[in-house]
């Protein structure tokens, strides 16, 4: 009986060295990636022409806002909403949308409690949502008793506005269309009758 001696063959070793070939193009290509996303991710948010993805998360955000939640200003606003699933909260959210001093739109956000608050609540994360920002305008669709008007104001309520339009000026003097949200109330949708 001939017994082999200790070591690898060439194809043994062949086999290993494209195995790890693959292994290092795949790495190279993740990293390459990463840094592609990495070095575009600012410009993604300062430049107004890719301001349709911010159009649809806030119109989202707006659509699911939970009636008697909202309370808003000319210059910002906060409610009560479900995040996007790439947020990192499951369930609602307490949002404010607001402008910084350093002309950054930022999202400010942090779980709903869902009961009595028994332990200390996480604190708010905050994330820029566009930059180069001169003005948040924001205005609210009311129901008034001659028919519906523009307010620069909402305050908490059972219900909640009509519609809801943000405008936007930014500094280098692009225009970017204003933004007109619907907030659905669920419940009279679907034909119940609002909590009195």
């Amino acid at each position: 009986m001939k017994t082999r001696d200790a070591g690898y063959t060439l194809l043994e070793m062949l086999v290993a060295l494209v195995v790890f070939g693959l292994v290092m193009a795949g790495i190279a290509q993740s990293f390459r990636f990463g840094l592609t996303a990495w070095s575009a991710g600012p410009r993604t948010i300062t430049q107004p022409e890719n301001m349709a993805a911010l159009d649809a998360a806030l119109t989202r955000m707006i659509a699911q806002a939970l009636p008697g939640s909202m309370t808003g200003l000319a210059d910002g606003m906060a409610f009560t909403t479900s995040l996007p699933p790439g947020a990192g909260l499951h369930g609602l959210a307490d949002v404010a949308i607001l402008l910084a001093p350093d002309g950054t739109l930022i999202l400010r956000y942090g779980p709903h409690p869902a009961g009595i608050i028994l332990t200390p609540l996480p604190p708010a994360r905050t994330e820029p949502l566009a930059q180069g920002i001169t003005r948040l305008s924001i205005t609210y669709l009311t129901p008034q008793p001659g028919g519906p008007a523009w307010s620069g104001s909402w305050s908490g309520k059972q219900e909640l506005p009509l519609l809801i339009r943000i405008h936007i000026d930014f500094a280098n003097g692009h225009t970017w269309p204003d933004l007109v949200a619907a907030p659905v109330d669920f419940d009279s949708a679907q034909g119940k009758a609002p909590p009195s």
